[in-house]
């Protein structure tokens, strides 16, 4: 039985959107869950987050679904007893759940749907060394909802990583900085010091 026109059109839609580089999203992201942080890293990891970004926004839907991706590295999440969470929080959810009522006006479908659309969710990796971002696909877009520089969601054998304990990055103010600046100025005199007499001792 031949496509009505109807369903010709999906199709097509649905092929055209397929085609689609993806967009980045922030909407969603949850800042309530002390494993998964953002601030406070080197330099080099927000190099690393932004340059994964702009890979993320060339990329197809199916390089992420189907996992395939050759940089990204991306992969299913919460389908494991490994990962310390087993979906994203209730906030995020409720927050689709909400967006959907509008459309739907049924709360029962709602929900069901917005934890369904939560349910495809991913982890894309920015190195090896500065850990993975997790979000989920929805209208073409993924959106981030934690930042995990500490591989927190499948830890290590050392367990969570805390963020003092990943954090690096130290900020002095000019005062400090001058602080130090004497400070090291006053070891290296003791140090000469030291050598002095070292060396009239050795040969006294």
């Amino acid at each position: 039985m031949a496509k009505n026109k109807f369903a010709e059109i999906a199709d097509k839609d649905a092929t055209k959107v397929a085609n689609e580089n993806l967009r980045v999203s922030f909407e969603y992201l949850d800042w309530d869950s002390e494993e998964f942080f953002f601030h406070g890293m080197k330099k080099k990891y927000y190099q690393k987050f932004f340059n994964c970004l702009t890979t993320i926004k060339s990329s197809k839907e199916a390089d992420i679904v189907q996992c395939k991706h050759p940089s990204l590295n991306p992969k299913s999440i919460f389908n494991t007893s490994k990962s310390i969470k087993s979906a994203f929080p209730d906030s995020v959810v409720n927050q689709i759940k909400n967006k959907l009522f509008v459309q739907t006006r049924d709360d029962e479908s709602s929900l069901s749907q917005a934890k369904e659309i939560t349910s495809n969710a991913f982890e894309i990796s920015l190195s090896k060394n500065y850990g993975r971002i997790h979000g989920f696909i929805w209208n073409n877009t993924f959106h981030i909802v934690w930042f995990d520089p500490a591989h927190n969601l499948y830890p290590m054998k050392q367990g969570i990583t805390r963020h003092v304990d990943a954090a690096v990055v130290k900020c002095f103010s000019p005062d400090e900085c001058l602080r130090l600046q004497a400070k090291i100025k006053e070891l290296q005199e003791e140090n000469a010091e030291l050598y002095e007499a070292f060396a009239k001792a050795e040969f006294a």
